[in-house]
């Protein structure tokens, strides 16, 4: 074989397993959730349960202007706005109950303060949040 041909195959076999350089990727806004790791939720007192992202809109577009000598960036969308009155409620079997509403401050966190209704009973269930989704739960 000849030389060149080689040299020729080296390159075109390393060129197929390097690496494709790629852009930076644009950062996402997080969807709203619920808690953070195990909830258990006791009968007989009142309970808190705090949530995150519960904002309207999302700021991750970036608009920028590259002239020589000047460079900057503004979001191109509006500010996020926090939700109001993000409804709370608990779901076991069949059965859903309403636990409360709740308005987000600036960062986007609610916290919902609400006492166990007498019907639900000890075992597994999920709370569910408006835009958010379903959390496991233990009740005791």
């Amino acid at each position: 074989m000849r030389p060149a041909l080689l040299v020729l195959l080296a390159t075109l076999l390393g060129l197929s397993l390097a690496p494709y350089p790629q852009t930076p990727a644009a950062a996402s806004c997080a969807a709203p959730y619920v808690g953070d790791g195990r909830i258990v939720l006791v009968h007989g007192g009142e309970q808190d349960v705090e949530g995150r992202g519960f904002v309207d809109g999302c700021q991750d577009s970036m608009g920028c202007s590259a002239s020589p000598g000047c460079h900057s960036c503004e979001y191109a969308d509006p500010a996020p706005q926090p939700s109001t009155d993000v409804e709370l409620r608990l779901r076991q079997a069949h059965h859903t109950w309403a636990l409360g509403t709740a308005d987000a401050d600036d960062s986007g966190r609610v916290t919902w303060s609400f006492e166990l209704p007498a019907g639900v009973r000890p075992g597994p269930a999920r709370l569910l949040a408006d835009g958010a989704g379903p959390v496991e739960v233990r009740i005791r």
